[in-house]
This record gives C-alpha cells, sequence and structure tokens, in this order.
C-alpha cells in the first residue's frame, strides 16, 4: 500500500468519484460501519462494491465533507489505519459535524497483482452525526 493510493481513495470519497473508487477497491469490498444499530441509516456491514456505491451514495445524500485530515497513518501487515478529524455538514438541516475517526484499510492484490482496498472499517462519533442529522 502506498501514501498515493491512500491519497487517491480520500480524494475520490470526497469527489464521489465511482470510476476511480472501482480502480482502488476491490469488487469484494466489505464495508464495516460501527456503532448502534439503527442510529445512522448506513450503520452495519456491506459487502460487494455495489453495497459499497449503495453506502457510500446514502452517505453523500445526507451529508457533505467540508474537510478530511490525516493525522497519523500507521501501517502493519496488511493494514493500514488512519487517524483523523473532519467536519461534515448534514443537508437537511445545515449543522456542522465536527469529530474525530478512524479509518483502517485493509488491502490485498487482485488478480494482476495490483494492490487494492479489500475492507474498509470505520470508527466514529455516531451519536454526534444522529444528532446533527436529526430535524
Amino acid at each position: 500500500m502506498s501514501k498515493a493510493l491512500l491519497n487517491d481513495y480520500y480524494a475520490a470519497l470526497r469527489d464521489g468519484d465511482f470510476e476511480a473508487l472501482a480502480r482502488i477497491v476491490s469488487p469484494d469490498v466489505t464495508v464495516r460501519y460501527f456503532g448502534p444499530p439503527g442510529l445512522l441509516p448506513w450503520v452495519g456491514v456491506h459487502e460487494g462494491f455495489e453495497a459499497y456505491r449503495r453506502f457510500l451514495t446514502q452517505v453523500r445524500e445526507a451529508l457533505g465533507i467540508v474537510e478530511v485530515v490525516q493525522e497519523a497513518v500507521i501501517a502493519e501487515g496488511d493494514w493500514v489505519v488512519v487517524l483523523g478529524r473532519g467536519r461534515w455538514r448534514a443537508k437537511a438541516t445545515q449543522r456542522d459535524i465536527a469529530v474525530n475517526m478512524t479509518n483502517a484499510f485493509r488491502f490485498a492484490p487482485d488478480e494482476s497483482g495490483r494492490c487494492r482496498v479489500a475492507e474498509y472499517r470505520v470508527y466514529t462519533d455516531t451519536a454526534t452525526f444522529a444528532a446533527a442529522l436529526k430535524p
């Protein structure tokens, strides 16, 4: 995994560029967004690229990214953990959200040997997001 690949991932995520994400993310990617069931519509496990696309679409419909800052990147084996902070805006309420986050990525080679995101885990303050989304 390279820092450039991680930066490309975050840029494509910010831009909603699903074509770029399809080149970065494995077709059988798994997303795990941790939080109490039902608190946010996207909490849970999403398996496969189409489920990943639906997950991101749900998040993008509810939130606008204002800023995401990577404070530390820690790599061990196939895993890369990003510690950071971000600011989002809830589209329905126009409330700002500022929270810390931890994103964990597991990388694996595809059939051509190219490194891709095989798993993406999100740990953040789901209660703050839920409060900002509530009318």
